[in-house]
């Protein structure tokens, strides 16, 4: 009988490898022009987003052990992110647009493949310039007991 073999996933979880697929899948994500959607796809992707940061919102500020915020106070944060989202994804599709046209006017043909590259590496910069999230760091060293005074040994 065979043996399950396991999957390394070692390399996509170091800083690098997640920074690498993080910068490929900016890269081809930039690779769609939201200018050649149709209105109701930019629509569904700005309600999309707002729904995902609402969500988030609602469910972020959740009661937990310290807190007990209210219905209210979840309510307007979800509303709040969702709508910051909704007009940063807006403003994003505005600030793509005026990158491609004015790469165009520059005589480049197709921009697209340019603006990839350049979101894939300024990502992957952005993700390696992180500092490490606290699960990933190294175990700090343990800190000597100062209450008890050390007894000399006899």
């Amino acid at each position: 009988m065979a043996e399950p073999t396991e999957t390394n996933t070692s390399f996509l979880r170091s800083p690098l490898g997640n920074a690498l697929v993080t910068g490929a899948v900016s890269g081809l994500l930039t690779l769609v022009d939201p200018a050649k959607l149709r209105p109701s796809a930019r629509g569904s992707l700005y309600a999309g987003a707002a729904a995902t940061a609402g969500l988030l919102g609602w469910f972020g500020t959740a009661p937990g052990h310290a807190t007990k915020p209210g219905k209210t106070f979840r309510a307007a944060v979800a509303l709040g992110l969702g709508t910051l989202s909704a007009a940063g994804t807006k403003l994003g599709f505005v600030i793509d647009g005026r990158i491609h046209q004015a790469l165009l006017r520059r005589g480049m043909e197709n921009p697209r493949p340019l603006m990839a590259i350049g979101t894939a590496v300024i990502t992957a910069v952005m993700a390696l310039a992180e500092p490490p999230r606290e699960h990933d760091a190294p175990p700090a060293p343990e800190a000597p007991d100062l209450e008890t005074p050390e007894r000399p040994r006899p």
